[in-house]
């Protein structure tokens, strides 16, 4: 007898499989994301705290981030920094990312009122 397709418990058995395989790549996808989205912010609040020295040096007051981002300025070589979306790491815990934004606080970058030594896939 030749069999032609698949039986319906061969297809059940892959499906079973499949989801189990999802299961496990899902979470592990959401940290690389949230790895990511951290890096970023890092970064920015680095790119940021570079103008405001560059911004201090010049015209020897602390700004605010409207001054550096202002169009007459040119702190920052493709425009000023922009927010990723998603989830980010907190003192190490995965959290959602916050509608603060970038922001100058006594003197240093922040995001969502935080400076770069909160953002970090360690607990601290």
């Amino acid at each position: 007898m030749s069999q032609k397709g698949f039986a319906t418990l061969e297809i059940i058995l892959m499906v079973m499989v499949i989801g189990i395989l999802a299961t496990m790549a899902v979470p592990q996808f959401e940290k690389m994301t949230a790895a990511a989205n951290t890096s970023k912010v890092q970064s920015d609040l680095a790119a940021i705290n570079t103008a405001i020295a560059v911004y201090e040096m010049e015209k020897g007051t602390t700004p605010t981030y409207a001054q550096l981002t202002a169009n007459d300025a040119n702190y920052f070589e493709n425009g000023a920094p922009q927010p990723p979306t998603g989830k980010i790491y907190v003192n190490g815990t995965v959290t959602d990312i916050g509608s603060t934004g970038y922001a100058v606080t006594d003197g240093k970058a922040t995001f969502d009122g935080k400076t770069a030594d909160k953002f970090t896939t360690k607990s601290s």
